[in-house]
């Protein structure tokens, strides 16, 4: 058996001599490890500095992560960097370390956003023809960046590790012509990067990206008497920071059908760079993002929010874990909201007098006024005592009557999971029509009191996408738009609440207001497709609510599920919630629960 492994074991050293010189393995254990979470504001600030404008940095999804040579690359105008890279060191012992890397990647990248305004065609083009161009590409934009900032000749040219040593395969030659249009400093006697340096340097203009493919295509054809084969799978990377250069490339019917990574959804960025190092827990499932459907897609309306999650058990947050997105809210029909306010037409008029009250506010008295209605007996005795004393007294003894004015804002945040779909127990309706009723009722409850309310929902699809809709906002009047985005509210996916408390928490605390309410309406407890233990978004919901008290904000629950007594005064305090699993039992209790709580 050992005879077997030392046969096998130069066999295997024998091959590895054979080819070129294996490249510094960055991944491997022991190196110091950096994080896109530890330096993501750092790099943005980095690029801001450079570029005079914010770029979007995300994380890489972990499909693309896990894959072998993956790259970071870009997408929808967004930057994708792996979670981590590792300090290596180079054969001269020149140390480049993670943050370097994430820099010069950032920049690269960032580099093509900026000059790279024009896509190549992708029609009779073959993989080696557009591997050369994508190089010729990657450096006449670096060139173009490297006239405007000289330093990032020096952050770039360290980290490239190809030499004339590497001849093995097409690749080699690639990283070699990458490096030496890049630094004019390194040598390398080959004649086709001699051509490859020739071309790019007598090109008197750089601006377009026709010269690109001019000189890319030239060197593709000129690269068929070395004879060697291009296999893209095979490719070495010879520098860290190249992107793969998606972005370059026109989309075409002919390119969808060919076999390339999956495509990368633009819902699934923050929160999963964590994936490829995160500890096993046992309250989760495994994490992938879930594929979008095309018929669930919505449009994203927001840069992607990253909020912590407590964890229960270890009794601390986890940072940027949740990626939670703001998405568009569908139109329906706005009928549905004409018929719920025609079948209410009663219960609406008995509640007039609570609203009539709850606008007016009730009366105040202000006190410490030289002009007024009446005298304030504590103030004028305590002006005589003064006069007595030789002190000077303060004439303001006189107090006012006036109309007390309401200072809260209002926000209502709806369930829309999946199992709001279920139809409500012994009764004909469903609980998302419930939720309607409920929501059309409040809102024109709350609409002729005056106050600023909004109305927002949200529903999630494991901790990667988390969608929240604004269906009104506070500055928004309540109108035909608002309620027909009532009318068209569905059901769909899992209830990752603790997310979206801490997102409504956001919103409120931009108000002005003395006082901020939290309304949320819920059919069930939280829950969310990667988590295995129901307590774990329990303590996370709570922590939130518990994060919302602390900064001034009212929570208060209207549960719709009969049984959520189970679990809702656990999670939300024993005093505030309120369950309602009928519509004729929702004006008296709730709008008056809404001059309580708004008092």
């Amino acid at each position: 058996m050992k005879a077997t492994i030392k046969r096998l074991a130069c066999k295997l050293f024998k091959r590895r001599r054979a080819t070129s010189p294996d490249l510094p393995d960055p991944a491997q254990r022991g190196h110091k490890r950096t994080h896109l979470f530890e330096v993501r504001r750092r790099v943005s600030i980095y690029q801001r500095a450079l570029w005079g404008c914010d770029f979007t940095i995300r994380p890489m999804s972990r499909e693309a992560e896990i894959r072998p040579g993956h790259q970071l690359y870009i997408e929808n105008q967004s930057i994708h960097l792996p979670s981590v890279y590792h300090e290596y060191t180079l054969n001269n012992f020149t140390r480049v370390t993670g943050l370097e890397i994430f820099r010069a990647a950032s920049a690269h990248a960032a580099a093509h956003l900026v000059y790279s305004k024009s896509v190549f065609s992708q029609h009779s083009i073959s993989k080696w023809q557009k591997a050369v161009i994508a190089t010729i590409e990657d450096a006449r934009v670096e060139t173009l960046s490297i006239r405007r900032f000289p330093g990032l000749k020096s952050l770039w040219a360290k980290q490239h590790m190809a030499s004339p040593l590497y001849q093995t395969t097409a690749s080699d030659y690639l990283n070699r012509l990458a490096r030496a249009l890049l630094d004019e400093t390194y040598l390398d006697s080959d004649p086709w990067i001699c051509q490859g340096r020739a071309l790019f340097n007598a090109a008197s203009e750089l601006e377009t990206n026709q010269i690109s493919s001019d000189i890319g295509m030239t060197l593709a054809q000129s690269f068929l008497e070395k004879k060697l084969k291009f296999k893209p799978k095979e490719n070495k990377l010879g520098a860290l920071y190249r992107d793969d250069n998606r972005c370059l490339w026109a989309s075409t019917k002919a390119d969808e059908e060919e076999e390339e990574p999956p495509p990368i959804s633009p819902f699934m960025h923050k929160g999963l760079f964590y994936a490829s190092n995160a500890v096993k827990d046992d309250n989760f499932k495994d994490s992938n993002p879930p594929k979008v459907k095309k018929e669930e897609s919505r449009y994203v309306v927001s840069e992607p929010f990253i909020y912590s999650e407590w964890n229960y058990r270890s009794q601390t947050e986890t940072p940027s874990w949740v990626t939670l997105r703001e998405m568009s809210s569908k139109s329906g029909n706005l009928q549905i909201v004409e018929n719920i306010i025609t079948q209410n037409l009663d219960l609406i008029s008995r509640m007039k007098v609570v609203l009539d009250a709850m606008r007016l506010g009730g009366m105040c008295r202000i006190k410490k006024m030289e002009v007024g209605d009446e005298i304030d007996i504590n103030a004028a005795i305590r002006a005589l005592i003064d006069i007595r004393q030789g002190i000077q007294p303060d004439l303001r003894i006189m107090t006012r009557t006036a109309q007390k004015g309401r200072d809260i804002s209002v926000l209502v945040l709806l369930d829309l999971s999946k199992s709001s779909n279920e139809l409500v127990r012994g009764q004909s309706y469903t609980v998302l029509q419930l939720s309607q009723q409920i929501c059309v009722l409040l809102a024109d409850a709350i609409n002729k009191v005056g106050d600023p309310f909004a109305i927002h929902g949200f529903c999630s699809r494991t901790r990667n996408f988390v969608e929240y809709f604004r269906i009104k906002d506070f500055d928004q009047a309540y109108d035909d738009m608002p309620k027909a985005k009532i009318a068209g509210m569905t059901g769909q996916n899992s209830t990752r609440m603790g997310s979206a408390i801490r997102h409504a928490t956001y919103h409120l605390n931009q108000q002005a207001t003395g006082k901020k309410l939290l309304l949320i309406i819920t059919d069930g407890e939280p829950s969310d497709e990667d988590v295995l233990n129901p307590n774990y978004l329990r303590h996370e919901t709570k922590k939130a609510i518990e994060k919302a008290r602390r900064a001034g904000i009212s929570t208060y629950c209207i549960g719709l599920d009969p049984d959520a007594d189970q679990y809702v005064p656990e999670i939300f305090g024993a005093k505030n919630y309120l369950l309602l699993d009928q519509i004729k039992n929702v004006p008296e209790k709730l709008l008056l629960l809404y001059a309580e709580l708004t008092r």
